[in-house]
């Protein structure tokens, strides 16, 4: 695999086999190419995987990445990836051995976009990562959320949140959310 763009551009990572199912190439550069600029974002990268879509970011220009994964292999493979590239970007990392959802709860921080690429098959994903984020209150105001999922099936999207993009590229489904204002926000 390789980073599409940005300072990193065609830098080269590497994807344990069977392990993950990372984003290909061109789902990457149109979802960032949909969301423009990411410099100086707080980025964060749920069920990171190779890290493909956070390392896309931090290439951009991201201030701050935090990846987390919880497969041990997978996130050993990850924290390789992001050493060997660290002196070419600019941003800082942080990568996280713990399951996405848990780690929501202590995540003691706020990000401007946070990138969520669970398994497929990971029974109640979507709705489980739309609550600890909302509950937990970690993305910014005017904060995005980009959620792949299968473009098979339709996504349970609660109230909280207002559907900005929702994008089919083959077998992936790509929705850019944005929580819902409330009257003390307008």
């Amino acid at each position: 695999m390789r980073i599409t763009s940005g300072i990193l551009r065609n830098r080269r990572f590497e994807v344990p086999d069977s392990e993950v199912r990372p984003t290909m190439e061109s789902v990457r550069e149109a979802i960032f190419s949909s969301l423009g600029s990411v410099e100086g974002l707080k980025v964060l990268d749920l069920f990171a995987g190779s890290g493909a879509l956070g390392m896309e970011a931090w290439s951009r220009g991201a201030d701050t990445v935090t990846f987390v994964e919880q497969h041990a292999k997978v996130w050993k493979n990850l924290q390789k990836n992001i050493q060997s590239l660290e002196s070419e970007a600019l941003g800082g990392t942080r990568v996280f051995k713990s399951d996405a959802i848990q780690w929501l709860s202590r995540a003691g921080a706020t990000f401007d976009l946070i990138l969520a690429d669970p398994p497929y098959d990971l029974p109640g994903a979507m709705q489980h990562t739309l609550e600890g984020i909302v509950e937990h209150s970690v993305l910014t105001p005017d904060g995005i959320l980009v959620y792949e999922m299968r473009s098979k099936g339709d996504p349970v999207v609660s109230s909280d949140w207002n559907i900005m993009r929702d994008k089919r590229y083959g077998k992936t489904r790509v929705l850019v959310l944005k929580l819902k204002k409330t009257e003390d926000e307008t």
